[in-house]
């Protein structure tokens, strides 16, 4: 039974980070572009932290959001899931990229906003565990409140 609430939180976090990221996105895009112009070439860094540092606070929410939803204990591979569920719905809702449309630098960009809702969802998952063993030896070692 906890498998398929665990399954259930997985895929009713990637629907609803989906619809909301989606929205939101166009205001992180906004106050990026307010103020300054971007130029350069797919992979300078004004471009990446736009693109990229989205992805990554999107999953990082994600995995957040997930960790909440899932029992205590739970493995970090319910998170890498999430990263490449994640990652896969996107895939197939914005479509591949054909390798003779575009040059070397944009393919990795496009390829590597893949692989960030990975390595985001991922950190998202270390912190909620880290953050859920830290709280668990408090109450091991007697740093409750109770105790005083």
């Amino acid at each position: 039974m906890l498998k398929v609430r665990a399954c259930g939180a997985l895929i009713a976090v990637v629907l609803v980070t989906l619809a909301v990221s989606s929205y939101l996105e166009q205001y992180w895009v906004r106050a990026f572009a307010e103020g300054s112009e971007i130029t350069g070439d797919w992979l300078s860094p004004r471009w990446l932290e736009m693109t990229w540092g989205w992805g990554i606070l999107v999953a990082l929410s994600a995995g957040l959001a997930l960790a909440a939803m899932l029992p205590r204990g739970s493995s970090i591979l319910w998170y890498i899931g999430l990263g490449v569920l994640f990652a896969l719905v996107r895939l197939f809702v914005q479509g591949s990229l054909r390798a003779s449309e575009a040059g070397v630098a944009f393919a990795v960009w496009w390829y590597g906003s893949y692989v960030v809702s990975v390595v985001g969802a991922t950190l998202g998952g270390a912190v909620a565990l880290a953050v859920g063993a830290w709280r668990r030896r408090l109450t091991n070692v007697g740093g409750g409140r109770e105790t005083r």
